[in-house]
């Protein structure tokens, strides 16, 4: 399973410089050394929570690979009870052989099967 953490800034949060934003990042996640990170990405639109931010701007992203489910429900659970201040977050889960989906379509496919 690859697991895909990508940090939308909130209104008003200016991080421009990827370091920067890197270390805080790193601190904030230090307790799953297997999330990397991986620059940014540009996602649809339609995913920005805030509509205000959705001209496109790419999201800071860290990566993990060969996950299992126990580390996905860990990391949810984390960053439910412990929200990163100035960021919204979108998960995305990818499963062998599947494009990636977001963490809400995964556990949604996951009940149905």
């Amino acid at each position: 399973m690859k697991i895909r953490l990508m940090f939308e800034p909130k209104p008003g949060v200016y991080c421009n410089v990827p370091e920067m934003f890197r270390c805080y990042a790193e601190n904030y996640l230090s307790d799953f050394p297997q999330l990397k990170y991986a620059g940014y990405i540009v996602v649809d639109a339609k995913r920005y929570k805030h509509h205000d931010n959705a001209a496109n701007e790419p999201m800071y992203q860290f990566l993990a690979v060969d996950c299992d489910e126990g580390t996905l429900t860990e990391l949810t659970d984390y960053t439910k009870t412990n929200p990163m201040h100035g960021y919204e977050l979108h998960i995305d889960v990818g499963l062998t052989n599947q494009n990636e989906q977001s963490l809400e379509d995964y556990l949604t496919t996951k009940e149905t099967q």
